[in-house]
């Protein structure tokens, strides 16, 4: 058995995955044929078709005297439609030919048999101590509660893909919700009524207008979608924690129908579970060349569905490497905010490669400094590449250190902006002014551009 590396925090972390069926929504109008069909009329479906939400919480969990075995599959169950949903979405079918399943078969046996997150499955949520006046008066008593973040993976991700920053995250005292994007973004879903999905190409799309027969289009209506997905999970989720487990049908269940702990999930007369009325943090990240990001900007500048009219209290967004050109230029604006009313603080944190974007990186800094104009919420960690947010550098027998460090720098930058010390962690550590050199050619014979400096060294903006 093969694991990722341990979070090593104050807590040990535990990893829930919830549903909630929901009635069925359309969104959109693309198409796509069903697996294993050709023709038109009953074997098209509608692409993007919510029925349920899923997501994976990490958090401190409570495993004292228990007999939890540590270890949740990184990859989705049944293997072979992981295989397939990488094999669609880096260009290949698998079982063209057998010189790919040659190649594929052994890379899903051990990332996909073998490899397994450190962490509890289905283990209690520990619950907050109480925070105590010297004097010990109930009346000074004052409850805690676990900060709540959600999270939204990127083109080619899924709810387990970044598990070494869920996992760090929860194990330092924080709730995180990933949610499974099930809009055809992610390399595979599985959906109790209308089965696995696998990640959506360009020619897989049918288009009922010429107007919109453009993947740019798609990805905006995806963005749509994953807000939906988003809102449910958090009020679903709130729901859970302020009224308690509803039931089998009605509200969140588990995935697996293995045993939870609900109560563990639940306030009491005496402290909340988690801090659902205040002080969310969004977070995400773009995966090749991917939206997620993005959403974070249409939730905050954007009312919420007509289906949910309290928004989520938002006080924090962290942006890893977005991706902004599916989201109308210029923009995205704040909202109008009344006397009072305060924007919720961006922190962006851009890898290498997409800070010498030119063009993106200029309408990045543009869009940043709408909303936060008088400080530095750019960062860019030296060396690190794309991927460099998620799990994939950081696999066993692949791994090496420079990957180590840039995960390490992005979490240190991540606990100090949701702790508030992040401009004190940027002045207290070394940073670097942009400057770039020519190190090659690229093979269609362009200079090879990169920063000068040593990996995880930072920029700020």
């Amino acid at each position: 058995m093969l694991f990722l590396p341990e979070s090593n925090g104050r807590f040990p972390v535990g990893a829930t995955t919830f549903k909630l069926p929901v009635s069925t929504k359309v969104l959109g109008t693309a198409k796509i044929r069903r697996h294993g069909h050709s023709d038109d009329g009953p074997s098209v479906k509608p692409a993007l078709q919510l029925d349920e939400v899923v997501f994976t919480a990490y958090y401190p969990a409570d495993v004292k005297g228990s007999n939890i075995k540590k270890g949740l599959d990184w990859l989705l169950r049944p293997l072979r439609v992981s295989l397939n949903g990488y094999a669609r979405y880096s260009g290949r079918s698998f079982g063209s030919s057998w010189i790919s399943t040659w190649l594929l078969w052994p890379i899903m046996y051990i990332y996909g048999r073998l490899l397994k997150i450190p962490v509890y499955p289905n283990a209690p949520l520990l619950r907050q101590r109480l925070t105590v006046s010297p004097v010990h008066t109930r009346s000074e008593t004052r409850p805690s509660s676990w900060p709540l973040v959600i999270f939204s993976h990127g083109l080619g991700g899924s709810q387990t893909a970044y598990s070494q920053l869920c996992t760090r995250l929860a194990s330092s005292g924080r709730v995180v919700l990933a949610v499974q994007h099930c809009d055809g973004s992610g390399h595979a879903f599985i959906s109790s009524t209308t089965g696995p999905g696998l990640y959506v190409r360009e020619k897989d799309l049918i288009w009922t207008s010429d107007n919109e027969k453009t993947m740019l289009n798609f990805r905006q209506q995806q963005l749509t979608f994953r807000r939906h997905e988003i809102y449910l999970a958090f009020h679903s989720f709130k729901q859970l924690i302020q009224d308690g487990y509803q039931g089998s049908s009605h509200g969140l269940q588990s995935i697996d129908n293995k045993f939870i702990d609900w109560s563990s999930w639940s306030n009491d007369d005496d402290t909340k579970a988690v801090e659902c009325e205040k002080d969310v943090l969004l977070a995400g990240h773009s995966f090749g060349g991917a939206t997620v990001a993005t959403v974070q900007f249409t939730i905050l500048s954007t009312d919420p569905p007509a289906d949910l009219s309290a928004p989520i209290p938002v006080h924090k967004a962290l942006i890893l490497d977005p991706w902004l050109e599916p989201i109308p230029s210029p923009g995205p604006f704040p909202p109008p905010q009344g006397s009072g009313d305060a924007l919720p603080q961006l922190l962006v944190i851009n890898s290498e490669k997409f800070s010498l974007w030119k063009d993106h990186f200029a309408r990045l800094i543009g869009v940043v400094q709408a909303w936060e104009p008088e400080k530095r919420r750019v960062l860019t960690i030296l060396r690190s590449q794309h991927e460099s947010f998620s799990d994939f550098p950081l696999l066993p027998l692949v791994s090496r250190r420079p990957a180590r460090i840039v995960m390490d720098r992005i979490v240190e930058l991540s606990e100090a902006f949701i702790d508030g010390n992040v401009d004190t962690f940027v002045d207290e550590t070394a940073t670097r002014k942009m400057e770039i050199r020519i190190v090659g050619k690229k093979p269609d014979g362009s200079p090879q551009r990169q920063l000068v400096g040593e990996v995880g060294e930072l920029i700020a903006h």
